[in-house]
């Protein structure tokens, strides 16, 4: 399969996805009382029974293990590059605003940040001051989208509140654990590391 075969199922994956959305959202707000109940094609039940959000997608999926996200010093710059445009495909409707902001209905704008770290998220770092939420400019922002290459095949985006990530720091003083996020995120999707890098590549 080419990179540009491999692109155009990705926005298949993301068209459907944001129909999905569309539908849910227009279930949700529903007037009451309903005029009358509307009537789904059993075809159409059949056909998303195949695709559960609740799904493990670690173990359902054979993910080729590969990196997308370089380990080490002296790579943090290129990485935020490629996971913001990486997360910007990837996130139906999602917008770069610049180079720590992404865009994202319905949750607005997002800090955004790139992690490579087994075990979890830095939110904060000793030597900058931002110890405490709402010390730093970007926590003004009130969400963040969190990119994690986690090392086996995988890369997961988290969507979460800000302060509340402060509250669950036991990696040291300054790191939720990964775990910790996942519980307390908004949102979850996760990606293989392979597909992430067709994107970057076919982007140039």
């Amino acid at each position: 399969m080419t990179p540009a075969e491999r692109v155009s199922l990705h926005r298949w994956v993301n068209r459907v996805e944001a129909a999905a959305d569309e539908l849910l959202a227009l279930i949700k707000a529903a007037p009451s009382p309903l005029p009358r109940k509307p009537v789904f094609d059993p075809e159409l039940l059949n056909a998303l029974s195949d695709f559960t959000i609740g799904q493990d997608d670690a173990s359902d999926v054979d993910y080729e293990n590969v990196r997308f996200l370089a380990l080490g010093n002296g790579h943090q710059a290129e990485n935020k590059a490629r996971a913001l445009a990486a997360a910007a495909h990837f996130l139906p409707g999602a917008k770069i605003l610049d180079r720590r902001t992404l865009s994202v209905p319905p949750y607005g704008s997002c800090h955004f940040a790139a992690f490579t770290h087994l075990k979890g998220a830095m939110i904060s770092t000793p030597a900058d001051g931002d110890a405490g939420f709402g010390s730093r400019d970007w926590h003004d922002r009130r969400k963040m989208v969190l990119f994690r290459d986690a090392g086996d095949g995988r890369c997961i985006i988290y969507i979460n509140d800000i302060e509340p990530l402060f509250g669950r720091r036991t990696i040291g003083q300054h790191g939720v654990p990964w775990g910790e996020v996942e519980k307390l995120a908004n949102f979850v999707k996760v990606i293989a590391s392979a597909d992430a890098n067709t994107v970057a590549a076919a982007a140039g």
